[in-house]
């Protein structure tokens, strides 16, 4: 029984020490901001986010995403993101990321990729970590996700 906990434990080891980054940056506008003051100091926010990205292997695209908030004293309680990027090969990818108790204006959120179109279907389940920060309406945001050597060769192919 021992030995299989431990293949199971050198798998997942193994997996995280040959994994790659994938990174990118995305910009974006509040769309369709909709909030709710629940109370004088609790709010509850969902908006749309228009915008574009680049990523370490040249790739650009059109990044889309829906937020929704629950803000408390001017601090951020929970903010769930579903999110997808549109490449310039039509391809695309889904994520889903949540933030919890941070500034409402910037944070650290995790994540993982949820979907894709067929030619990217390898990144499904890659781990996330994004950090965002808002200037007035606009977001400034960085994804960094592990990804497998099979996906690097395919992110590499888009372009």
């Amino acid at each position: 029984m021992m030995k299989y906990y431990l293949c199971i434990a050198l798998f997942f080891l193994l997996n995280f020490c040959f994994s790659e980054d994938y990174i990118f940056e995305f910009q974006a506008k509040v769309k369709n901001l909709k909030e709710f003051n629940i109370s004088n100091k609790e709010k509850f926010r969902n908006y749309d986010l228009e915008g574009t990205f680049t990523d370490n292997y040249g790739n650009i695209g059109l990044f889309n995403a829906v937020v929704s908030s629950d803000v408390k004293e001017g601090k951020l309680i929970k903010l769930d993101t579903t999110a997808e990027n549109v490449y310039s090969n039509n391809e695309k990818i889904y994520f889903r990321g949540v933030r919890e108790k941070s500034d409402v204006d910037a944070g650290i959120a995790y994540g993982i990729i949820v979907g894709a179109t067929k030619g990217l279907q390898p990144l499904i389940g890659s781990k996330c970590t994004t950090s965002v920060r808002y200037l007035n309406d606009a977001i400034f945001g960085l994804n960094k996700c592990k990804v497998s050597e099979n996906s690097k060769k395919i992110l590499n192919d888009i372009n």
